[in-house]
């Protein structure tokens, strides 16, 4: 595999803020907001998009986030932008404030096995704080910061800090958090497949299960079956409406706690890397995919059951997250065909017409063993569904009536 050395220039700041940055040339554009984040210093508390030179515009597309043009970014990778050195495109962050990043692709070569296949190499600049009036913004806070006699200096210090020094920028801090992610395996956020993602769920098993976690967050093998679920979803669901159900599967909206915003980032990067590499595996080889329970070994048939209902219950979630598709889906007769397992297994379904106990433990028993035939065979009863989706976001005839 090839790697994409990128600088990234935040746009008409004054003293200069940008990022040298080694990534996988194949990292799907959500990875790479995730990096960009991460490494410029944003909170990623705002919409953002990618626009190629050729003004194809890519982001996370969802009802009433972003215009009909724009390309669902889950189905690209930052080479559908980017080829050749030299080659240029924009990412912009917050569409209020308007943060335009000019991404240059500098070169591309293969790495050694001991680097980490995402690096910051070297950077200069401070990140602007989030929601302070975009460059004109900025640049007025550095100034009553300066001057002590200014009206507005006060605010300013309370903003950035009495020490806020704009032209310091460090690498060390993301490149600890990679390596963290990575715990010394270079192959664990080259998101080619589910195998790979796998090696990060270590770290999502002890995020999720971080103190300041409601006691209703999801469990690892749920989030499987969830992102699962979210990644042969007919329409795009976007993070902010699957990450409240990540934190609470009650749907109370109880939310975490965080000690950090390390460690926010770090959680945050860990489940987005692996969304990231679930929905892949569906895109470029839907034919490999088995749910988590088939790649772990338990000591019985019941710990193992109870693992399956687990994942067919996040699943579940996946699948209800939107109403419409939801009954849509269930109202139809095949739909209804290829949900019943799942909700099965869930425990959603307990009462299956004329079927004993006895039978009903049975099937339970055998289902399990066909859940991965199931999933692949919903993705192709929703993909027509997702061709209309998709023909609506994008204004074509299909979306008439």
């Amino acid at each position: 595999m090839a790697y994409y050395e990128i600088l990234v220039s935040l746009l008409e700041t004054e003293p200069p803020v940008w990022r040298r940055v080694r990534l996988p040339e194949d990292a799907s554009l959500p990875l790479v907001h995730s990096i960009l984040q991460m490494v410029m210093g944003w909170d990623n508390g705002h919409m953002h998009e990618f626009i190629a030179s050729d003004r194809k515009r890519y982001g996370a597309v969802d009802d009433g986030s972003v215009d009909e043009d724009v390309l669902d970014e889950r189905q690209y990778s930052i080479s559908a932008m980017l080829g050749e050195p030299g080659d240029r495109c924009l990412y912009v962050y917050d569409f209020g404030d308007d943060w335009e990043h000019e991404i240059l692709l500098e070169s591309v070569s293969e790495i050694s096995p001991e680097e980490l296949p995402i690096w910051c190499l070297e950077g200069e600049g401070a990140c602007p704080p989030e929601d302070c009036g975009g460059i004109p913004g900025y640049a007025g806070l550095l100034d009553s910061l300066r001057d002590r006699a200014d009206p507005e200096h006060e605010d300013a210090v309370e903003l950035l800090g009495e020490d806020f020094d704009a032209e310091a920028f460090d690498p060390a801090f993301f490149n600890d958090q990679i390596r963290s992610m990575f715990a010394n395996n270079a192959e664990k956020l080259v998101p080619e497949d589910v195998t790979e993602g796998m090696s990060v769920l270590t770290g999502i098993r002890d995020f999720l299960a971080s103190e300041g976690m409601p006691e209703s967050v999801m469990s690892v093998m749920s989030l499987d079956g969830f992102f699962s679920a979210l990644a042969i979803h007919p329409e795009t669901v976007s993070a902010a409406e699957w990450l409240p159900m990540v934190w609470d599967v009650s749907g109370a909206g109880s939310e975490p706690e965080f000690f950090s915003k390390k460690e926010l980032e770090e959680g945050l990067g860990l489940l987005f890397t692996y969304y990231n590499s679930v929905v892949r595996q569906f895109t470029d080889e839907p034919e490999a995919f088995e749910p988590l329970y088939e790649d772990l070994e338990f000591e019985s048939g019941e710990e193992r059951l109870m693992a399956v209902q687990d994942w067919a219950s996040g699943f579940m979630l996946g699948v209800m997250i939107d109403d419409g598709v939801w009954e849509r889906t269930f109202r139809d007769q095949e739909g209804n065909r290829l949900l019943t397992p799942f909700a099965i297994i869930s425990g959603m379904l307990d009462d299956v017409g004329d079927i004993e106990g006895e039978q009903l433990a049975e099937i339970k028993n055998e289902l399990p063993d066909e859940l991965a035939l199931c999933v692949l065979e919903l993705q192709e009863f929703w993909e027509p569904w997702r061709q209309e989706y998709l023909a609506r976001r994008s204004g074509g005839p299909e979306s008439a009536g």
